[in-house]
């Protein structure tokens, strides 16, 4: 019996074949982690004039650097009468605990999403990346839903987080 999907292209095959040659390509000094910290950033600098495209991959710890940390001072400050009443360590956990009642719960959440949502972060991290980027064709895959690339004025259009 003849199977008529066979005979069609298979983009994903095709996509990672593209994707392969794209990264032969690429300037073998940018993977080989030479030099100091100010020669790195320069040699990006100067990658980054030349890219027709930039794809940023992000996760948590860019939200890290940008001072969006989950414990210490910071949780301290904000979640202090959770840490006293509950035993809380930080904020991740926090997400876990089997509050008493949706009350406690949601004041959780609200504090939650309120101190790594919808204030600046202590570092301008993300508004230094977009300085970076802003006249080139970019595209951001994130793992980070605290809203820090809109908040910095990434291109919403430009931007697939989970």
């Amino acid at each position: 019996m003849s199977r008529p999907f066979n005979n069609r292209p298979n983009g994903y095959s095709d996509s990672i074949r593209k994707g392969i040659s794209a990264v032969r390509g690429f300037g073998h000094s940018l993977c080989e982690g030479t030099g100091n910290r100010e020669e790195n950033i320069a040699r990006l600098r100067e990658e980054l004039k030349t890219a027709d495209a930039v794809v940023i991959g992000a996760g948590a710890g860019l939200s890290t650097a940008a001072g969006l940390t989950y414990s210490g001072e910071r949780f301290e400050k904000y979640f202090f009468d959770f840490i006293e009443r509950f035993g809380i360590t930080d904020i991740y956990s926090g997400g876990f605990y089997s509050f008493p009642d949706s009350e406690t719960r949601w004041a959780w959440w609200a504090r939650h999403i309120y101190f790594n949502r919808y204030i600046d972060p202590p570092k301008p991290v993300y508004t230094d990346l977009l300085a970076l980027v802003k006249d080139k064709d970019y595209f951001v895959i994130t793992t980070n839903v605290d809203h820090q690339f809109q908040r910095a004025g990434f291109d919403k259009s430009r931007l697939f987080y989970t």
